[in-house]
């Protein structure tokens, strides 16, 4: 049984040394791939039945209309001129390498997937070219697929540019906002029907719509949701869309698409040199190498000692503890930049399920008795600070929330009035039942966050509380949440722009990978509401002030990390720019160029 056991170990060493070589053995020369040339096409048809189809279903009020029906006196803008993203001196060209450690996309679809697709971040939200785009630095409002925008009669009016086409080559009109519309409503996705009330599409080239109430940065807002579909690509949707569709690649307005795929290794985006915003303001000193390897790594050391054999060409990590012991002794040739980044943050930490913990005394106690700024200074090495709340990085807001601190006396206090007085022989509280006082806490394992987690449960067992670690792939988490059959949480999400979104994560209604607080609170669900209604950024502000005191108040979240310090290392043909436009993140923004 022994020998049968050792020869299994064995075999499983061996199969991940060779996998291990296998990376490494990649040719050290930069690979030179050529960017692809996609000639422009006529635009596909409509579904036969489109206007039938827009007409019955009763969400939003969405209208097609000819361009003389347009209302006079519009009073459209451009914006005012800008400094461009990225810098002059870049040159396109060039295949760029850089890890993903996150998991394989388990499908390509554009919307409405079954299950969380950390990839889509990379494939769809930093390639689109949204109707309007906030400037990266100042804010203000800058083109994107429209060439102008106007308020006007209650509604936000949005005019195409002239030659905005997809990555297949044909062009993008109106109406393709009015068929993704459809298409989301179809798959469930009723984000555009609780924003807007009605949606119209002048010809091909101007759309306008309706949001429900005024809003402040509502031309932001409503680019945020609305999203063009290319018909010939949709022509078979139909309710096997997720399955059908499940690995096709859907047509970008950006300037890449996938490219060659290993399923499981790699995923290869390469640039159109036909893109037709490669020429415009804003657009063309970014999106310049030929090609970007998206390679899925096991972990962050796997993805480190690629990098250091110069088989990936930049390394961007928050990690200080990494980032000091690989480039210690590394190659000179290997260039190392550090930015302190001003954007909003992904909200890390510890999420409370109110349905698995309903005693508030409870939720109390366990924020008081996980040190997490201990866990943190030990985990970055003092070059990390705790979130000050949950909506961090927003330029207009500047409130500060009162905070759950490491205390035992106060959490044993909390736990003393849920019921858990008695210490147990092992120092754990207990009730007068028996009954321990043993919370679950699930996470996604890392070094990091595992590391996280043993700390936190370290510091809560001297509080009389015992952390049961629950280590599970991110697909489980994901259907711990669904099910909300979590205790506590380590998680995050993608933060909104240009106004945090509370909705889907706290109000009443909120399901989902996002909404791991189960919460239903009426103070909450009101304040959410004042933020979707303010007009002006102070409303907004005070709207936010208000959310954030309510997470606090219920004992919801014991705020992580900021993330607002990255640490980029790359090899020499790396080029980044240096006019200030490294607020976010440099590999996410395009605003590199690769020469030698």
């Amino acid at each position: 049984m022994k020998k049968c056991f050792y020869i299994a170990a064995a075999i499983t060493l061996l199969a991940a040394l060779l996998y291990t070589l296998a990376r490494l053995a990649v040719p050290t020369a930069m690979p030179q791939p050529m960017a692809i040339t996609v000639q422009a096409q006529p635009p596909a048809p409509y579904p036969a039945d489109f206007d039938e189809q827009l007409a019955r279903q009763n969400s939003i009020k969405i209208g097609r209309y000819s361009e003389s029906a347009l209302p006079q006196g519009i009073p459209w803008t451009s914006g005012e001129s800008f400094e461009e993203p990225g810098s002059a001196q870049a040159v396109k060209g060039g295949c760029l390498r850089l890890s993903n450690v996150g998991p394989f996309p388990a499908n390509f679809l554009a919307f409405g997937s079954p299950s969380p697709q950390f990839f889509h971040y990379n494939l769809f939200d930093r390639i689109e070219v949204p109707l309007v785009r906030a400037h990266p630095v100042t804010g203000q409002l800058i083109p994107g697929l429209a060439s102008a925008w106007a308020e006007h009669g209650g509604m936000l009016w949005f005019k195409l540019q002239a030659h905005a086409r997809y990555s297949n080559g044909r062009p993008v009109r109106a109406a393709d906002f009015a068929l993704g519309t459809l298409l989301r409503l179809q798959t469930g996705d009723k984000l555009m029907s609780t924003y807007a009330a009605e949606l119209h599409v002048y010809g091909d080239s101007v759309i306008a719509i309706r949001p429900h109430q005024a809003s402040v940065l509502q031309h932001l807002r409503a680019a945020a949701i609305l999203h063009p579909a290319e018909p010939g690509f949709y022509a078979e949707f139909g309710p096997d869309y997720q399955t059908r569709y499940k690995h096709r690649i859907a047509p970008t307005t950006g300037a890449y698409t996938v490219g060659k795929v290993q399923r499981g290794r790699l995923i290869t985006l390469v640039r159109n040199d036909a893109w037709w915003a490669k020429e415009l303001p804003g657009f063309r000193y970014t999106c310049n190498a030929d090609s970007i390897e998206h390679h899925f790594l096991t972990d962050e050391a796997q993805a480190w000692e690629m990098f250091l054999h110069g088989k990936l060409d930049i390394m961007q990590t928050r990690n200080i503890s990494a980032w000091q012991q690989y480039l210690e002794n590394a190659d000179a040739k290997i260039q190392q930049h550090r930015f302190t980044v001003n954007c909003p943050m992904p909200p890390y930490g510890i999420a409370l399920n109110t349905v698995q913990l309903p005693d508030i005394h409870l939720r109390r106690g366990l924020l008081q008795a996980m040190d997490m700024q201990q866990a943190i200074r030990i985990i970055f090495r003092g070059e990390a600070e705790q979130l000050p709340q949950f909506a961090t990085g927003y330029s207009y807001l500047h409130h500060k929330t009162p905070q759950y601190h490491y205390n035992p006396a106060a959490a044993r206090a909390e736990f003393a009035a849920a019921g858990y007085t008695i210490p147990g022989q092992d120092g754990i509280l207990q009730r007068e039942d028996g009954t321990r006082l043993s919370v679950r806490l699930a996470y996604s394992p890392s070094q990091k966050i595992s590391t996280l987690v043993t700390l936190l449960a370290q510091s809560a067992a001297t509080c009389g509380v015992d952390i049961v670690a629950e280590p599970l792939p991110w697909q489980l988490c994901a259907e711990y949440v669904k099910n909300k059959h979590h205790q506590m949480l380590f998680w995050a999400t993608v933060p909104a722009a240009p106004l945090p979104d509370y909705k889907r994560s706290f109000h009443s209604t909120a399901y989902g990978d996002d909404a791991p607080f189960c919460l239903n609170n009426a103070a909450m669900d009101a304040a959410i509401a004042a933020l979707e209604k303010a007009t002006t950024l102070q409303q907004a502000a005070n709207a936010c002030a208000r959310v954030d005191s309510i997470i606090h108040e219920q004992a919801i979240w014991l705020p992580g990390w900021m993330e607002n310090r990255v640490n980029i290392a790359t090899w020499p043909h790396v080029h980044l720019p240096q006019n200030g436009y490294t607020t976010y993140d440099i590999a996410e923004s395009h605003t590199y160029w690769l020469c030698d």
